[in-house]
């Protein structure tokens, strides 16, 4: 496998043993680890207060020290002593322990030095024969709503090329790193573009709001199935997940011999979560959307998306309600064999050259009364491996957890494998949550990449066969 390009900062961190507590300071000691491990999201224009300048970064030595110790900061939800994952942020103990140290001697400052080199944030770069880069917003930016702290905007992008190209790499580039906490992109497929296109010309201003995925909320669906009857339900089933950047995520390819198809005629519908907190009044123009595309692949790929739909309509259908004072646990429990169909259809190959899946990596995602979940396959023998821990949610730190060696199965493995995911929530508003695609809804979703084997079908071993 190429080595992912998540932040390394976290893998500079094989400190040696932490010097004598009378010897730690903040500028021997502390400032090192904060400039490898946290300004490549404290920084100018990033998605973090800046820690550029060191004098300023020392007055919040308290907030600094609680948020290492308590291990919020960097975030890294992942439970230890289940997987192993490229490109991981956490501490190590030492770190931690020094930082705990330097605190309880009540802060030291030390003499003033010059920063340590920055770390590189990215480790990878495109062949730029096969590289697109694609404007989100082309020659246009966009001002986030002011009344509220999030929102979630989509714009339409065409896709270019006359053939099928396999994704193999991803980047994002944010045009404004103060407000843009994550991107999520969907491929549409060439049939329903223009459908998509309708949708978008139904609503005011620059690109629409969506929640939950490539669809729009807040929109007149109603009217919308006057002129076309089933028609949210269509739109629904062409567009499917592509992939994902969040800050930290500076770019990633995908393992070797894989990639994720793209038709020609497609479009990429790319999702912005605005966070606006911290800038107000600030726009994001010329964000950019980067892939490494090769013309085939080895083993084609998609992302396995685990949840069930009918919570998206929790308050409809009494499908996923969360009552205030109480824990609540939701579980998805899946065959292999239950996403051979989706696998199908995203890679464009028969079911029954579906030979083997390879499983990457897992991703959480909840919203904003999560509280833990977890992700896990058992096998035929009841064998329970977890792929992920989160024992403590938080919505603003979500990204992929990739192992650093795949999870293979054979096709005759797929109907005694089943992956479970597990989402608990707790929530003290005074009235219930329902299960929906709103900010204060709540949702229990993996996202794993997954590499299909192909094998030759039964008619093509049988012409074989008789050759």
């Amino acid at each position: 496998m190429r080595g992912s390009s998540l932040p390394v900062a976290a893998l500079a961190l094989a400190f040696a043993a932490p010097v004598q507590v009378a010897a730690q300071d903040y500028y021997s000691d502390v400032r090192p680890v904060l400039v490898e491990s946290c300004m490549g999201c404290h920084a100018e224009n990033g998605i973090g207060w800046s820690m550029a300048d060191p004098e300023t970064t020392f007055e919040e030595h308290r907030m600094i020290a609680r948020a290492v110790t308590a291990e919020v900061m960097p975030p890294w939800l992942a439970e230890p002593g289940h997987q192993e994952y490229l490109g991981d942020l956490s501490l190590g103990a030492d770190v931690i322990g020094m930082i705990a140290s330097w605190r309880d001697a009540g802060y030291p400052k030390g003499d003033p030095r010059p920063d340590p080199a920055p770390v590189e944030m990215t480790s990878f770069a495109f062949n730029s024969d096969m590289s697109l880069s694609l404007e989100v917003m082309p020659g246009e930016s966009y001002l986030p709503q002011q009344s509220t702290d999030d929102e979630y905007r989509c714009f339409i992008v065409d896709w270019p090329g006359e053939n099928v190209g396999y994704v193999t790499g991803f980047r994002a580039l944010p045009g404004n790193e103060a407000i843009v906490h994550h991107m999520v992109l969907h491929t549409v497929e060439p049939g329903m573009v223009e459908r998509y296109k309708e949708v978008d010309e139904m609503v005011d201003g620059a690109g629409y709001e969506c929640l939950g995925g490539a669809l729009p909320t807040s929109f007149d669906w109603e009217a919308y199935e006057e002129r076309y009857p089933d028609g949210q339900r269509e739109l629904a089933n062409n567009e499917w997940w592509l992939t994902q950047w969040a800050p930290g995520m500076y770019g990633q390819d995908f393992p070797e011999g894989t990639g994720i198809p793209v038709k020609p005629g497609s479009a990429v519908v790319v999702q912005m979560h605005y966070y606006i907190k911290e800038a107000r009044g600030q726009s994001d123009t010329g964000s950019l959307v980067e892939f490494e595309i090769a013309d085939e692949v080895e083993r084609p790929a998609f992302y396995m998306v685990n949840t069930k739909n009918p919570w998206f309509a929790g308050e409809q259908n009494g499908s996923m309600v969360i009552p205030t004072g109480e824990q609540t646990t939701y579980v998805v429990n899946e065959r292999l064999e239950d996403y051979v169909g989706l696998a199908s259809y995203i890679t464009g190959l028969e079911r029954d050259r579906v030979g083997g899946f390879e499983i990457y990596s897992a991703s959480l995602h909840m919203h904003a009364f999560g509280q833990s979940g977890d992700i896990s396959l058992t096998d035929g023998d009841g064998l329970t491996e977890t792929l992920l821990s989160v024992p403590k949610w938080n919505l603003h730190w979500q990204r992929d957890f990739l192992f650093t060696e795949p999870k293979i199965f054979g096709r005759e493995l797929f109907e005694s494998t089943s992956l479970r995911l597990r989402c608990t929530y707790s929530q003290d508003t005074g009235e219930v949550v329902f299960g929906g695609y709103g900010s204060f809804d709540e949702m229990c979703m993996n996202f794993s990449y997954v590499a299909v084997q192909p094998v030759e079908s039964a008619t093509e071993q049988s012409g074989s066969n008789e050759r």
